[in-house]
């Protein structure tokens, strides 16, 4: 992938953007001048030059000096997520900032079409900027020199503004499709159908919020929906995800967490059911994936899957007696840190796996596998350069 480091691919943003700036107060300057000494009927074409301009630049601008002011002196003005400034909240300021302002119930469904949303944003603005291209070339044609000006250096102004929509694809890119921490290698590894992508742990609901366990998705635990993604960075870690107790061939949401090495082989080839364990063979799930954390004992990756149970046998004792015939061991916890185990790995329909790109060495087991280099992590991704994409609604 072209620009794979993040940082790079960051800087590049900032200066494509700083140059379309440049080239918008440019084309601003020249297009005042062309007004003031045109005709009225050159006015017909260089009015809506200039507004088409704006429409487009103006924005842009105010959401990029906006950015600025958030990622540097952001915590300065906003102690908290819950802190407003002139009755504007944090998390609505970084989504007039990212241009991510727009949302609807699918963006929360699917948070891979928020950034989706900005790079069509900025699609239509080239769009304006090339409408008002096109005019002025009419301009020019007709009533030329007015016009004639604006035409160049919009002209110009289109190499970086196409470079801009590249590195902002590449962006998207690079976090929805090209982020894999099980290899550096440029040909992409092979994975299991099932596998539905890698996810740092600092997109986590709890790692994006000021305050503990709060969850960001308005509809707190009232939501139902069980879209892998929405789950993980748009609901805290402690709720629970328990299957109703009278309904057969439920589909839930469970969590599994085990060290990176065990993880990248899940990636391609698919979980392997234990020959053992205090509720029979099979792979075992947390309902939240806090409860994993006191449940495992392989620690640095958390896998959120969706789950088949099939017919489900429930119990609140250990090492019970199950009847071949059940898919599924349920254990009721006292203490509601329920669990279950899937008897067949055919059972997990997808998963995705939530990578922690610096663990707690202390806390791993002194057998932790490490990768040929070292490390636990071979492709490393910067989430600093997403800050304030996916602020909630």
């Amino acid at each position: 992938m072209w620009l794979k480091d993040d940082l790079e691919r960051f800087q590049y943003l900032l200066s494509l953007h700083l140059i379309n700036t440049i080239a918008f107060l440019v084309r601003f300057i020249i297009i005042c001048a062309d007004i003031s000494s045109a005709s009225s009927d050159a006015e017909g074409y260089l009015v809506p030059i200039l507004l088409l301009d704006l429409g487009a630049s103006v924005i842009l601008l105010f959401s990029n000096i906006l950015y600025v002011l958030l990622r540097y002196i952001g915590p300065i003005i906003f102690e908290t997520d819950r802190n407003k400034m002139l009755c504007c909240s944090q998390s609505f300021a970084w989504r007039l900032a990212t241009i991510t302002c727009v949302r609807c119930d699918c963006h929360l469904e699917h948070p891979q079409t928020i950034m989706c949303t900005r790079l069509f944003t900025l699609v239509f603005f080239e769009l304006l900027k090339f409408i008002a291209f096109v005019l002025a070339c009419a301009c020019a044609n007709q009533y030329g020199p007015h016009g004639l000006g604006y035409c160049i250096v919009a002209a110009f102004s289109f190499v970086p503004s196409i470079f801009t929509l590249v590195v902002e694809f590449l962006h998207l890119y690079r976090l929805w499709l090209d982020y894999r921490p099980d290899s550096s290698e440029k040909k992409k590894p092979t994975y299991c159908s099932r596998h539905r992508g890698f996810l740092p742990m600092a997109m986590l609901n709890d790692q994006q919020t000021s305050h503990w366990q709060q969850t960001q998705c308005p509809k707190k635990d009232k939501c139902k929906s069980r879209n892998l993604y929405h789950v993980l960075m748009y609901h805290s870690g402690n709720q629970r995800y328990p299957p109703e107790k009278a309904t057969e061939n439920q589909e839930v949401v469970g969590f599994h967490q085990t060290d990176h090495k065990a993880a990248y082989s899940i990636a391609k080839t698919g979980f392997k059911p234990s020959k053992k364990g205090m509720l029979g063979p099979g792979v075992y799930f947390a309902t939240s994936l806090d409860h994993t954390e006191f449940k495992a004992q392989q620690y640095g990756t958390y896998i959120c899957a969706k789950v088949g149970l099939g017919k489900t046998f429930r119990t609140k004792t250990r090492n019970p007696t199950v009847p071949t015939d059940y898919d599924t061991v349920y254990f009721e916890h006292d203490r509601g840190a329920d669990e279950f185990c899937v008897r067949k790995e055919q059972q997990i329909q997808s998963w995705i796996i939530v990578v922690d790109q610096d663990p707690n060495e202390r806390v791993l087991r002194e057998d932790a596998a490490r990768s040929g280099s070292g490390n636990f992590v071979e492709d490393r991704l910067n989430e600093n350069v997403y800050k304030g994409c996916f602020a909630s609604l």
